[in-house]
């Protein structure tokens, strides 16, 4: 393919789809503090004006949609395996066990968490990742509840993210669920016996992490 026929393909990727994808690129690559809007927009080939049309918000606002579309693909990946799971525990085990596999390989946030854990830290504290955590009980809600009532699914959503996220906020954690039959144990031993009547009385979408 000549270079005029691959340079019109690429002009064929909308202008918004163009910038997002060159911030990943370079942010995956060199970080967030060493990449300017002015390197983005080169990336994209396009001009400083027109990232800041799309992305008022500059590198920051481009840091969340290019992290939110990594969050979109690990609760698609989470959904074909719970949905395909034979009980509970098999789709909380490998819920979070493929959350974690796939922060595992997802450049931007690796990148992050080698150079800039304290980004990470601010992406995660408690005021910015409660979003997260009401989409994790929401979808539980939505994938958890042929095994148990609608509002303990709730319960488990967020606790799969609790526990994710713990894992992402330590760098060497305790129990390493990367390891599909430890995420299994972790689950058969902190979660499946809490699902009880009396413990989950008066209980609300807050729960403590793990």
């Amino acid at each position: 393919m000549s270079a005029a026929a691959v340079a019109s393909l690429k002009h064929e990727v909308p202008v918004p789809e163009r910038i997002v994808a060159a911030a990943a690129r370079l942010i995956s690559s060199q970080g967030l503090r060493s990449t300017s809007v002015d390197d983005i927009a080169s990336a994209a080939e396009c001009g400083r004006a027109t990232v800041y049309r799309y992305f008022p918000g500059g590198r920051a606002e481009l840091l969340d949609v290019t992290l939110g579309q990594g969050v979109d693909r690990i609760f698609a990946a989470c959904t074909r395996l719970t949905d395909h799971a034979d009980t509970l525990a098999e789709a909380v085990a490998g819920t979070i066990n493929i959350a974690v596999l796939e922060l595992s390989t997802d450049a931007v946030v690796q990148q992050l968490l080698v150079d800039e854990p304290d980004t990470i830290a601010t992406l995660i504290s408690p005021v910015r990742i409660e979003p997260l955590f009401e989409r994790a009980s929401e979808w539980g809600t939505e994938h958890f509840s042929r095994f148990i009532e609608p509002a303990v699914a709730a319960y488990v959503g967020e606790w799969c993210a609790r526990v994710v996220t713990d894992h992402l906020r330590s760098p060497a954690p305790v129990i390493d669920i990367t390891n599909p039959e430890i995420a299994r144990t972790l689950v058969d031993t902190f979660l499946i016996p809490t699902l009880t009547p009396d413990a989950l009385a008066g209980h609300n979408t807050t729960t403590r992490s793990f």
